[in-house]
């Protein structure tokens, strides 16, 4: 299954926490939980087969819009326009693949333990989003 998926890709934040009577806790920044729920909200709406008991293969690329600097020089807009400049600077890609991952848990795969093989990649591009493709091994 591929799946283009329109928003713009957004880096696992790392959790919070907070002291509430003498007790730790700890919970999900109210963004990063908004954008998940967006995400699989998008995925939903693709209506896509839920795969149980298998071992997945994943191919995901994600389109991250450009900093200034970079949009404004003329020898990148050719680059950008042909998304082929890949995004070397932070946040991680580990980061962006957590988000993801966590967000289509249980639309996709049960648990994104069954994800035996995986291949990633970050572009920069002047339309922001993700594609993914999922498939058995």
């Amino acid at each position: 299954m591929k799946f283009v998926i329109d928003i713009e890709p957004k880096p696992q934040a790392r959790h919070r926490s907070t002291i509430k009577n003498g007790r730790i806790s700890t919970y999900e920044d109210k963004e990063m939980k908004f954008w998940k729920k967006n995400l699989a909200y998008l995925i939903n709406a693709q209506k896509p087969e839920c795969w149980a008991n298998c071992a997945l293969k994943m191919v995901i690329t994600f389109f991250i819009r450009p900093p200034q600097y970079i949009s404004k020089v003329k020898k990148n807009q050719e680059a950008l326009e042909a998304e082929s400049m890949l995004v070397m600077v932070k946040p991680d890609l580990d980061n962006y693949e957590k988000a993801l991952m966590d967000a289509i848990n249980g639309i996709c795969y049960y648990d994104d333990g069954q994800v035996a093989k995986k291949s990633a990649r970050k572009i920069y591009s002047n339309n922001p989003r993700i594609e993914f493709e999922i498939s058995k091994i």
